[in-house]
């Protein structure tokens, strides 16, 4: 069934549910060999995601995890040049690995509905070192769950020291967020990078404030120190941070700071 027909049968049967739309996720997939053939400055791709847009954020809700998730706007070529083609299909390929994490989350914790228990909104502490592209797609995941968050330097200092500047934004959350990504020091017999000091130093105050409330995020090729090897963390990679979403979604349940509804 084309993708057309598809929408069409979808939109005779009724409201389109969850399980209904990943399935249709799963299904767009098989058009991105073809999308990838096609000259650069062809329509069919932005109409094919302009649909899958428009599907998730009907769905989930554009305040969504899943609609943030397609939300960047890669800029679409008209430019008559043929060194455009191969930035088009990077275009196409970044699509797809989105999709591809929507699914694979909802099919891990089931389709997703976050809901905050009590009045108060959940307060993350976020470790981490320099301004990352990981680091903007965690907050962009923290935005969809509506869990706020506060950044030790991006928040007001009032005059304080860098060391009471985190000591002051830590005693404000609930739980810490630390993000492990390569630092500048290695480990000269396995050749992997230690974390960034910051996140060490972080990660050591964060275990005597929030005790077991601490959700250690690892990058791919971090050697994480000894004294820490005993927290429970999730890797990551440049590539996909889908393993660590997951494990925030498990934590934040299994600490009673969210619910999650598998629909």
């Amino acid at each position: 069934m084309s993708v057309y027909r598809q929408i069409k049968w979808q939109e005779r049967k009724g409201k389109m549910d969850k399980k209904e739309a990943i399935a249709y996720l799963e299904k767009s997939l098989e058009e991105i060999p073809r999308l990838k053939k096609l000259p650069y400055r062809n329509g069919e791709y932005v109409i094919w995601i302009n649909t899958i847009k428009g599907i998730v954020e009907k769905v989930f809700g554009v305040d969504s995890f899943e609609s943030k998730k397609l939300a960047p706007e890669y800029k679409y070529i008209y430019k008559f040049d043929e060194s455009y083609q191969s930035q088009y299909e990077k275009i196409v390929n970044k699509r797809a690995l989105a999709i591809i994490s929507i699914i694979k989350i909802n099919k891990t914790m089931g389709t997703i509905s976050v809901t905050n228990i009590g009045s108060k909104i959940p307060t993350a502490f976020i470790a981490h070192e320099g301004e990352t592209e990981n680091l903007k797609k965690l907050k962009d995941f923290l935005d969809a769950l509506t869990i706020e968050y506060y950044i030790a330097e991006a928040e007001p200092s009032d005059g304080r020291s860098i060391e009471g500047q985190v000591n002051w934004n830590q005693l404000k959350a609930d739980f810490a967020i630390c993000l492990a990504t390569k630092g500048k020091a290695i480990n000269k017999e396995t050749g992997e990078h230690y974390m960034g000091l910051n996140v060490a130093d972080e990660l050591g105050r964060a275990r005597e404030i929030y005790k077991n409330k601490i959700i250690l995020l690892v990058e791919d090729g971090v050697e994480v120190h000894t004294n820490t090897r005993e927290i429970v963390h999730a890797t990551f990679s440049n590539q996909s941070m889908d393993t660590a979403f997951i494990k925030i979604i498990k934590e934040l349940s299994n600490w009673g700071f969210i619910q999650v509804g598998k629909t």
